[in-house]
């Protein structure tokens, strides 16, 4: 499976009065490709975390100020958005920066039955396809869900282009899936606290 390393840094005093906003914290995002230098496939990643981490992120509590976060694919197996989206919400949670959502990210491959997708029969969807899968599959959708407003903050599509009938079944999809993700997390992070708090003195 695809796994990714993320990093925060700050909020802090940005290096250059340019990148600095008055009322507000300044998001920068960076996403470093497990192998060469950064391409078009991490651009686009790197505008799907911003859209999903900017609509989190109180920044208005951090005015004058950057927040870096760096995101180092490790490896790759598929779902490679999913899984740095994910990264980067958790990595900003444990960092202790002040956020009024969760925002997390799932990976949805559509395939459409028949011969060139021909057929009347309705797509089948993939939750976190691996990447043999994805090259199955006729489309790739990564979604980022607001679990509070259940409504989508971010969204980036690769392969083919979906009707209505497929995005519409693609967003129900991913925001379930969001929703499993995270009681997950809260139970995660519930088991963590109870750990942290019995070894107290």
């Amino acid at each position: 499976r695809s796994s990714a390393l993320a990093a925060v840094y700050g909020p802090r005093e940005p290096k250059s009065r340019a990148r600095e906003l008055f009322d507000r914290a300044t998001l920068e995002v960076i996403v470093r490709p497990r192998v060469g230098a950064p391409g078009l496939a991490e651009k686009q990643l790197e505008a799907y975390l911003q859209r999903q981490l900017d609509h989190v992120v109180l920044h208005k509590e951090y005015p004058r100020t950057q927040i870096t976060v760096v995101l180092q694919v490790a490896s790759e197996d598929g779902a490679t958005g999913a899984v740095a989206g994910n990264a980067a919400f958790l990595a900003l949670l444990d960092a202790g920066v002040a956020m009024r959502a969760t925002a997390l990210s799932v990976a949805v491959g559509v395939f459409f039955p028949g011969e060139d997708g021909a057929s009347l029969a309705p797509a089948v969807l993939l939750l976190d396809p691996t990447e043999a899968e994805e090259r199955d599959c006729d489309a790739v959708v990564t979604l980022s869900v607001d679990g509070s407003r259940e409504q989508i903050v971010s969204s980036l599509s690769t392969g083919a282009a979906l009707d209505a009938v497929a995005w519409t079944n693609c967003i129900s999809a991913g925001a379930k899936a969001c929703k499993v993700l995270e009681a997950f997390l809260r139970m995660s992070l519930q088991k963590r606290l109870d750990t942290f708090f019995r070894a107290s003195p």
